[in-house]
């Protein structure tokens, strides 16, 4: 066996087009390409033939065509989606000696509760989108890491604050972007011209997935307002751009909006045909359209699995004159970073990771109007429509030397800041540091769990059960006298757990019966890694993960 030290990435998928996949896509192949470490990936948005010929062992947590009941788990439970019931098995398999994550807290927290947690390293670099975090994974998650980075310089200023310096995360391995592929079309009209918009358009622009979290009610009031106080002969050259999609469960009802500001003939959007798979740009024409390429009814507003091309999007970012990004919170804002790279000017929020890119780039920073969220319990920020209509105002004057010179100047600033070199660096010079401390790769140690008790004490008081359930039932003890023992003993003072938007009753029963399912759980892996029982035959995961190895 090679003395690499052996490294599993949880990822999305380096597959897809969203935020997570293209980080995962840009950072793997350029750690891979180091030579210096034996690497895996857990992808958990991939079936395993969605993979051919991998270069690195790709453990799909997404169901195949032959999996109907584990299609549907994967499709009702957001648990499994995220990686819950098939982490430990890729463990087992691959045994790292390093567990690499970067997703969401929410999506990641399950691997604290591993029983493999002795036995590898594990380095997280959550998203960190508002203060204060939650207790909750401060002290259950993030604190049980061996090591942390961050997104963005907020993330880290974050943590540290709020932890009074205890929690130092190692670096920033910022989200990025090619240079190469995000590039500036220098002649700014005749790429409107040859996209079907006006020459001398002034176009304020933003790409943002329609969600509750997106401003795109005040986003429209605010470009509303700018064309009503705007010159006359500014004002009838601008338009508003909106590359998001629609329609979304849980998204604006875009259509709506843009009929009560008013401004349907001032709304630019771009679609994608689900026929010949071309984009075009067009005034907004609702959800569904005629395509302008093959006159076949089936155009529709881009999403994550039916988005356009990283080159067509660069052609997108460069119709802008300015790009707006206006949300009450961001882990990054990939967007922003890239259409500065084409040389759109950006404004967006002065809070969360946001303030760190519209700095970097030297942009137009909102002042935020922060206010605590109920279901978060996190500050967020409102909308600042007067600073962001003042912003449009201001760059809508520029003469064209001014607007070119501004151009150039943020694409410069982007591309001395974020390069995914830089980011994949941060990771590799951490990897390089780790040295395996108490049982990490003893994947042939004994057993390091008991045969979980079949029923609980009687007569215990509430903190001497909450104690029980932490060393007896799941023989966790990191958990005893810490965040979770605390939460629980003060439910079953309580009667209830509660928390925003949830009042459910709680007594010793019903916490018993709770965490038996997590005590199971962790109790049959351990006794698979050590042997003491054994499957018949291995998951199907995890033969095709290492079928489609290249050889």
């Amino acid at each position: 066996m090679s003395n690499k030290k052996r490294v599993l990435f949880v990822t999305e998928t380096q597959k897809l087009s969203s935020g997570f996949g293209v980080y995962s896509k840009e950072i793997l192949s350029r750690i891979h390409k180091t030579g210096k470490y034996e690497m895996a990936e857990f992808a958990c948005y991939a079936a395993p033939d969605s993979f051919d010929d991998t270069n690195w062992l790709v453990y799909c947590n997404g169901p195949m065509s032959n999996e109907p009941e584990y299609n549907k788990e994967h499709t009702d439970n957001p648990a499994i989606q995220w990686g819950v019931v098939r982490f430990e098995r890729a463990c087992l398999d691959f045994k790292p000696d390093i567990v690499v994550a970067y997703r969401d807290p929410w999506m990641d927290a399950y691997i604290a509760d591993s029983p493999f947690l002795p036995f590898f390293h594990w380095v997280w670099m959550p998203t960190i989108d508002s203060e204060p975090q939650k207790l909750e994974w401060l002290y259950q998650s993030f604190n049980r890491c061996d090591g942390l980075l961050a997104y963005s310089e907020y993330g880290i200023r974050t943590l540290e604050k709020q932890t009074h310096g205890r929690m130092k995360p190692f670096g920033c391995a910022s989200p990025a972007i090619n240079g190469d592929v995000f590039k500036m079309i220098t002649n700014k009209e005749k790429h409107k011209k040859d996209l079907g918009l006006p020459a001398d358009s002034f176009i304020v622009g933003t790409v943002m997935r329609n969600q509750k979290r997106k401003l795109f009610p005040d986003l429209m009031v605010s470009f509303k307002e700018f064309i009503d106080t705007a010159p006359p002969e500014i004002a009838q050259k601008s338009y508003l751009y909106l590359h998001t999609n629609y329609p979304e469960r849980q998204g604006w009802d875009i259509t709506s909006l843009i009929h009560e500001y008013g401004i349907g003939s001032k709304v630019l959007c771009t679609y994608t045909c689900q026929n010949c798979k071309k984009f075009f740009c067009s005034h907004y024409r609702d959800a569904l359209t005629v395509c302008d390429h093959c006159q076949s009814y089936g155009a529709v507003l881009p999403g994550v699995s039916n988005g356009v091309t990283t080159e067509d999007l660069v052609q997108i970012y460069n119709l802008m004159d300015l790009y707006v990004q206006y949300a009450i919170c961001e882990g990054f804002g990939m967007p922003q970073v890239e259409a500065a790279a084409c040389g759109v000017p950006i404004a967006a929020i002065d809070y969360s990771a946001m303030e760190d890119v519209v700095k970097n780039v030297d942009g137009y920073p909102i002042p935020p109007t922060l206010s605590r969220e109920l279901e978060t319990n996190a500050d967020r920020s409102g909308p600042n429509n007067t600073a962001l209509v003042a912003a449009m105002t201001s760059c809508s004057k520029q003469n064209k030397e001014k607007r070119n010179k501004q151009r150039l100047m943020t694409r410069k600033r982007c591309l001395d800041r974020y390069t995914w070199d830089n980011a994949a660096k941060v990771w590799e010079d951490y990897l390089d540091k780790v040295v395996k401390k108490d049982k990490e790769g003893e994947w042939d140690g004994p057993p390091i769990m008991q045969p979980i008790p079949n029923d609980p004490p009687k007569s215990l008081s509430n903190p001497q059960f909450a104690e029980w359930i932490c060393m007896q039932l799941i023989q966790d003890p990191y958990s005893a006298f810490n965040y979770r023992m605390l939460s629980m003993i003060r439910h079953l003072n309580f009667g209830a757990s509660f928390g925003p938007g949830h009042l459910t009753p709680c007594n010793q029963e019903v916490i018993y019966e709770e965490y038996k399912q997590l005590a199971q759980r962790r109790y049959m892996f351990d006794s698979l890694r050590c042997g003491i029982v054994q499957e018949p035959t291995p998951h199907m995961y995890i033969t095709e993960a290492h079928k489609r190895l290249k050889k």
